[in-house]
């Protein structure tokens, strides 16, 4: 477990293709690589993303117990591990292939997997959870103590963040600002985001908790004796009704109640699991449960069972170990740590209840999961650090020996500390991820993320601080930290907190308020950068390209307004031409022909970091400063999360090894999650 509050377990990796079939008459084994997870604390999900049934007939009973079909083996996911039933919208044509998708919720991050017709994995991707509050950043003495605290608290096991809603849109799964290939996978940014629901964990029905825990219906009618615990309540319309005169089922976690627009139907205490296995109790979590055919399916520990939505009865019951489930079409699905079983309603038991067979035959070799090192081995391995890791702390030598996870002392009391592992074996190669606390000495400590193959050899770095990181001009990511990382499938993240952005202050320990997300795909035998998203007070925000603003420079300079005016603020276009200084100069001198004449190049473009005062003195992140202070007309407005572009004018050379280059014009846009253009503020030196 990490020393860094910011930090969480690794993350589940994408299973890897492989089955062995058994006789219909015992269940299929499907072997699948291994699987490295974190904690995962609500409920995943499986959906149908339409309405045709791959089954067909017969039609499923829901009101008799399902018989079982096959297992799915996940023989690495950590053992609280929960699948979910979140659903997703059906669009999808039905002439397509209906693609089953399986979603598992941890603490930081959702993963998908689309599974086929034949229960065979076809990718994995993950979908970071929203709104994750990484904390403080923990002082330094602890940054660097391998023995500050080793065990995980009961805030590490909880859910962190919401979970994001997913929706199926044309041929993709649409995740907040991700879309998702039904075809294969691959994760592009969508044009705008998908709804989300206000309040996941209820469907819209017209039931309110009063702070008193006292239910009321849409006449504003009272149920006697149903009280609930208000901050933990979810309900669903039960059935195919519009939801005027119910039924409704509701609950709190521990209390399981359904009433109609009169009264109340029935009610019944709980297993004190079924909170968890069903995904009740926290209203950021969509729940498990279903209600089908006048049959209301939830689940605990012990398994997943029908109750009769009139009477309350059991109907039927499946006896599993359970730490989640879901059902869509004519499937139940119930995972237990490594293994996720199929219950086909299509095929139902005469008996009221049935046993789950694992059904795990050691004679049928699944697939051998590849091995990687423990992480005590790689607390006490020899490393290849990253580069600018081992620059800022002079460390010698091409390997660095670590004990406990830190290495010896060296000059001014310079060290590196493992900080957090994470491994998968889920992606192009069995991989381990290193997050080190980098310590140069004094007060300036930084994190650095190590990327190796099995035998602990460096494939990869991720520095975004360093002079050759490609997102070193994006923001000042100096003494950032790392709060998270996962690799999944081709694809890797890494949440970056303690970002130096403007309104904070400029001094070494003061905070830092901006956050990052840096996204990676693998290419050529490493991860490259896919996409850049900063959290900065309380927006998103993405940089946008230097060849977007270039299109604004060259569209100005060229007289075409019409193209400028679409990028930038009416105040803008309209005093480009305003005359600086003596109105006899031939031409005048105006900001179009100053900052904006013809060939002038845009150079970089970063988010706007710290500033000592208003139209004060400015360095950008390559280490160049502007000639003219920060600001210009309409640059009374600039805030957190707005960019900065500086200008490199026609014949002009920009040298950062140069202490005389300087930026004499610059530009000023807003910051927007979709990386638009929008300039409001054009300066330059005047002379």
């Amino acid at each position: 477990m990490s020393d860094h509050p910011n930090s969480y377990e690794s993350q589940p990796p994408s299973p890897e293709q492989g089955a062995t079939m058994k006789s219909k008459s015992k269940p299929v084994l499907l072997g699948i690589a291994a699987v490295a997870v974190v904690a995962l604390i609500a409920g995943g999900s499986f959906a149908f993303f339409s309405g045709y049934n791959p089954f067909g007939d017969p039609k499923p009973n829901y009101a008799q117990t399902p018989s079982q079909s096959d297992v799915m083996d996940f023989s690495g996911l950590s053992a609280d591990m929960h699948l979910s039933g979140a659903p997703l919208t059906a669009s999808a044509e039905a002439g397509e292939t209906s693609p089953e998708i399986l979603r598992f919720i941890g603490s930081t991050t959702s993963i998908l997997t689309r599974v086929d017709d034949y229960d065979q994995p076809a990718w994995t991707v993950s979908v970071p959870h929203q709104d994750i509050d990484t904390g403080k950043t923990e002082p330094l003495d602890e940054a660097l103590d391998p023995d500050a605290s080793d065990d995980t608290s009961d805030d590490e096991e909880k859910l962190a963040g919401t979970p994001t809603a997913c929706r199926v849109s044309g041929g993709a799964v649409q995740c907040g600002d991700r879309a998702v290939a039904l075809s294969d996978g691959s994760v592009t940014t969508a044009e705008s985001k998908a709804d989300v629901d206000p309040d996941p964990a209820s469907s819209r029905v017209p039931l309110d908790i009063d702070d008193a825990g006292a239910v009321t219906g849409p006449d504003d009618q009272t149920y006697d004796g149903l009280n609930l615990a208000p901050e933990a309540h979810a309900s669903m319309i039960a059935g195919p009704q519009v939801g005027e005169t119910g039924p409704w089922v509701v609950s709190d976690g521990q209390t399981l109640a359904a009433v109609d627009s009169d009264s109340v139907l029935w009610t019944q205490d709980l297993d004190p699991s079924a909170a968890e296995v069903t995904g009740l109790g926290d209203k950021r979590v969509t729940p498990s449960w279903t209600a089908v055919d006048g049959v209301l399916i939830i689940g605990t520990s012990g398994g997943v069972k029908g109750l009769d939505l009139s009477t309350g009865d059991q109907l039927w019951a499946v006896s599993a170990p359970a730490d989640g489930f879901a059902v869509a079409g004519s499937q139940l699905r119930i995972q237990h740590e490594g293994a996720v079983s199929s219950f086909d309603f299509t095929d139902s038991s005469d008996d009221d209840s049935v046993t789950a067979d694992k059904g795990f035959d050691e004679s049928i070799s699944a697939l051998p999961a590849p091995k990687l090192p423990s992480e005590d081995d790689i607390r006490n391995a020899k490393l290849e650090v990253p580069p600018a890791c081992a620059d800022l702390t002079m460390a010698e030598g091409a390997k660095q020996a670590f004990a406990d996870g830190k290495t010896a002392e060296g000059d001014y009391g310079s060290s590196i500390a493992i900080n957090d592992v994470t491994t998968s074996v889920a992606t192009p190669k069995p991989m381990v991820a290193i997050d080190f606390v980098c310590y140069p000495g004094g007060n300036w400590v930084t994190d650095s993320v190590g990327v190796y193959d099995q035998k602990l050899n460096l494939v990869t770095s991720i520095e975004p601080w360093s002079e050759d990181s490609d997102f070193q001009q994006l923001a000042d990511f100096n003494r950032s930290i790392v709060s998270a990382v996962d690799l999944t499938g081709p694809y890797m993240t890494a949440t970056v907190s303690n970002i130096a952005v403007y309104g904070d202050e400029d001094y070494n320990a003061a905070e830092r308020t901006g956050e990052v997300e840096l996204r990676f795909a693998w290419a050529k035998g490493g991860y490259e950068p896919q996409d850049v998203l900063f959290t900065v007070g309380g927006e998103t925000v993405r940089v946008p390209e230097v060849e977007e603003v270039q299109k604004f420079v060259d569209a100005a300079a060229k007289g075409d307004d019409g193209t400028a005016g679409a990028m930038a603020t009416d105040e803008v276009m309209r005093d480009l031409d305003t005359v600086i200084g003596d109105a006899s100069a031939n031409p005048p001198l105006t900001y179009r022909n100053l900052a904006l004449q013809d060939g002038t190049e845009v150079d970089t473009c970063e988010l706007i970091g710290v500033v000592g005062e208003e139209y004060g003195d400015y360095t950008m992140s390559n280490g160049v400063g502007l000639m003219e202070g920060i600001g210009g007309f309409g640059a009374d407005a600039f805030k957190a999360g707005d960019v900065i572009c500086g200008l490199k004018g026609p014949g002009e050379t920009i040298d950062p090894d140069d202490e005389y280059s300087w930026y004499a014009a610059h530009l000023l846009l807003k910051g927007n999650e979709a990386g638009a253009v929008k300039v409001y503020s054009v300066s330059s030196y005047t002379g």
